[in-house]
């Protein structure tokens, strides 16, 4: 019952038989065969097709929440064996911006496997609110995102208040200042990540504050192609530093508003944590911020 659980809820949550089937590293024919499965043990169908996809039947979308939680206390419940049978050993899954990838987690878990070395790690990264929705899931243990979300259902600690920049061209009108306000950029095209991910909520809201609706460009899922975009004078965009330079792209200090993000790592509040959970989450709330800041 458990894995057609799984593949039932990836197919609701996908709207897509074969995305779902991607997602779970499973053939489609073995996605399609469990949720026929699935129909029959229920009594219903639960996905109609719907043009390439499908869509959730009544059925489906009130067996979706259950199913959901389900799967939560059956990976709860694996786990804790685990830390029952090994405490010193287990697994943590962590999700992360893809722009932390370069730097920031490696540091963070060389610094943390160097005092818990028999602890294992399966990394992944993705747009803030998709790793917000399935660590609620019960399927990722940490998130490390920015900004960090106003949740009393989950616990956070600041890793770091980290400046954004306005990249523009090399050769922009603005490339050789030294600072300026995001209002003097308000009639050019700009390039940013889709909705859904932490960086488009913090630029929206600065161009909010700074009294002009942007003209998007392009809108894209990863911070490294937008800074490519950039350099190839296709468009400017609000975005952090990065540790390796791309040609063509200047940063340029914004005055104002003032452009930020805060780093955080946050993790359900709401249940029990596995001992390697809750000792990394621990090396995080006391030792995260200085790591980072020491490279």
């Amino acid at each position: 019952m458990a894995p057609n659980l799984a593949i039932a809820v990836a197919v609701l949550e996908e709207e897509h038989v074969t995305r779902a089937a991607n997602r779970l590293g499973l053939p489609q024919p073995t996605v399609s065969h469990a949720m026929r499965r699935m129909n029959d043990t229920i009594g219903a169908p639960l996905v109609q097709r719907c043009g390439r996809g499908v869509v959730p039947t009544a059925a489906g979308r009130a067996f979706l929440p259950a199913a959901r939680e389900a799967l939560a206390t059956l990976r709860a419940a694996r786990r804790e064996l685990a830390d029952v049978i090994d405490p010193e050993r287990g697994q943590v899954c962590l999700g992360f911006l893809h722009t932390l990838g370069v730097r920031d987690v490696p540091q963070l878990l060389d610094a943390f496997l160097a005092a818990h070395p028999d602890v294992r790690f399966t990394l992944t990264q993705g747009p803030a609110q998709a790793l917000l929705d399935r660590m609620r899931a019960g399927e990722i243990d940490v998130v490390i995102t920015a900004p960090i979300p106003d949740d009393a259902a989950l616990r956070s600690v600041v890793l770091r208040d980290e400046e954004l920049f306005l990249a523009v061209p090399a050769r922009h009108r603005l490339a050789r200042r030294e600072a300026v306000d995001l209002r003097q950029a308000a009639g050019e095209r700009f390039i940013a990540l889709t909705s859904g991910h932490g960086l488009r909520q913090v630029f929206d809201e600065l161009c909010v504050a700074a009294g002009f609706e942007p003209e998007l460009a392009f809108e894209g899922e990863d911070v490294a192609t937008l800074r490519g975009l950039v350099g190839t004078g296709l468009g400017v965009a609000v975005l952090p530093s990065s540790p390796v330079p791309t040609e063509g792209v200047t940063h340029v200090h914004l005055r104002r508003p003032p452009a930020h993000r805060l780093l955080g790592a946050v993790w359900p509040a709401t249940r029990p944590l596995p001992p390697p959970t809750r000792r990394f989450a621990e090396f995080l709330t006391e030792s995260g911020r200085r790591v980072l800041s020491e490279n």
